[in-house]
C-alpha cells in the first residue's frame, strides 16, 4: 500500500492536514502543563463528575482511569445531558468542551448550579466561557481551532493539574514522558517507512473490522482508538475490557463468519495488568487465532500509567490517521456531524 508513504498522495487525502497536529503533539502536551488554573471554592467533596463529549469527554476518561482504584470519593464520567441524581451539594462537577458549545456539556452545567453542587470550566470560548463568567465559576481557557480530537494534552492537563492539587491524584514524576512520547510520534511519522508500527497495523487492519481489547488500566486507551477510527478513518471498530469480556463477548467470536473471518483483534497489554488478566488475554488471543481472526498483540509500553496511556493514544491516532488514507477520506472531514449540529439547532 504505497499510498502510505506517498506525500503528494497523503496531503491530497488530509487536506486540512491533520498530520501536522499528530507531529506536534508533544508541543501542545508541553503548552498545557504551563496552563495556570484556578481552583474551585473548596477541596473536599462528596463525589466528582466530569462531563464531556467526545473528543472533550476522553480527557475525563483519562484521568478517572489515572485514580480508578485510588480516589478517596466517587469519579465518573458523564457523557449526557442533565446529571446523575447523586451529584447535588457537595459534588464537583468539572464540565469539558473543546468548542464551549455542546449542548449536553451546557446542560450538565445549568443543572450542576440548580443543584448547588461546585462548578469548574474548561473551554476554548463559546457559550461555556460565557455561562462560567456569570455563574462565577471557575474558567480555564485553552487555544481555539482545532478538532477537539486533536486537543486532548489541551484538555488532560489542565484537568490533571486540578486534580493533583486537589489531592485526588498522585504525582507522577515521569521525567521521561516528553521524551517517550516524541519518541513514538517520530516512530509512527509518515516519513518512517520501514518497520512504522502504525503503518502496519493499518495494513493489517484496512478493511477489516476491527475490535481492540485491554485490562483495566489501558480501558480509556481502547475507547480512545475505537472513536479515533470511527471519527478519523469513518470506520466501525469497538472495544472491551477483560475479564469482563471473557463473560460474554468471547462467544460473540462465531457468528456472522463472515464478518469473523475479516475480523482484527487488537490486545493491548499493560505491564501492571493483573497476573489474571494477562492470562486471559494470551488464553483469548489463542481462541481468537484458530478461528482463523487476525490477531495482533500491542505493548506493553513503558513509563509511569499517564506514559502509557498517551504512548497508547499517539499510536492509536496514527493507526486511525494511516486507515483515513486507506480509505480515501480526509481525517478530518466529519459532514455527519455537522448536519446533525445544525439540525439539532433548529429544534431548540
Amino acid at each position: 500500500m504505497p499510498i502510505l508513504n506517498d506525500r503528494d498522495e497523503i496531503s491530497r487525502i488530509d487536506s486540512s492536514n491533520m498530520k501536522e497536529l499528530l507531529e506536534t503533539f508533544d508541543e501542545q502536551c508541553i503548552g498545557a502543563r504551563q496552563i495556570k488554573i484556578p481552583l474551585p471554592s473548596k477541596t473536599d467533596y462528596s463525589s466528582l463528575c466530569i462531563v464531556g463529549m467526545g473528543g472533550s469527554a476522553i480527557a475525563g476518561d483519562f484521568i478517572r482511569g489515572l485514580i480508578r482504584t485510588e480516589c478517596r470519593v466517587p469519579c465518573i464520567v458523564h457523557r449526557d445531558y442533565g446529571l446523575p441524581s447523586f451529584i447535588r451539594e457537595g459534588s464537583l462537577v468539572v464540565a469539558l468542551s473543546y468548542s464551549g458549545n455542546t449542548e449536553e456539556t451546557l446542560s450538565a452545567c445549568r443543572e450542576a448550579v440548580y443543584r448547588k453542587a461546585d462548578l469548574w470550566t474548561l473551554s476554548s470560548g463559546g457559550a461555556l466561557e460565557t455561562f462560567a463568567k456569570k455563574e462565577g465559576a471557575p474558567y480555564v481557557r485553552i487555544p481555539s481551532g482545532n478538532p477537539p480530537r486533536c486537543s486532548v494534552g489541551w484538555l488532560f492537563f489542565p484537568l490533571f493539574s486540578l486534580f493533583q492539587r486537589l489531592g485526588y491524584i498522585d504525582a507522577f514524576c515521569d521525567t521521561d514522558f516528553d521524551d517517550f512520547v516524541k519518541a513514538k510520534i517520530r516512530e509512527c511519522a509518515p516519513d518512517v517507512i520501514e518497520k512504522n508500527p502504525a503503518k502496519i497495523l493499518a495494513r493489517d487492519c484496512f478493511n477489516r473490522n476491527i475490535l481492540i481489547y485491554s485490562g483495566r488500566l489501558l480501558a480509556p486507551a481502547a475507547l480512545r482508538w475505537k472513536t479515533q477510527i470511527a471519527e478519523n478513518s469513518k470506520a466501525f471498530a469497538g472495544c472491551n475490557e477483560f475479564p469482563e469480556m471473557n463473560h460474554n463477548e468471547i462467544m460473540a467470536w462465531r457468528y456472522p463468519e463472515f464478518l469473523v473471518a475479516n475480523s482484527a483483534a487488537l490486545f493491548l497489554y499493560d505491564p501492571a495488568d493483573h497476573p489474571r488478566v494477562s492470562l486471559r488475554m494470551e488464553l483469548t488471543e489463542t481462541i481468537l487465532k484458530k478461528k482463523g481472526v487476525l490477531v495482533r498483540r500491542i505493548g506493553p509500553f513503558s513509563g509511569d500509567l499517564r506514559t502509557r496511556l498517551f504512548l497508547a493514544a499517539v499510536l492509536g491516532d496514527w493507526l486511525s490517521f494511516y486507515l483515513a488514507l486507506l480509505n480515501d477520506v480526509d481525517p478530518t472531514e466529519i459532514s455527519e456531524i455537522t448536519f446533525l449540529k445544525e439540525e439539532l439547532s433548529k429544534k431548540e
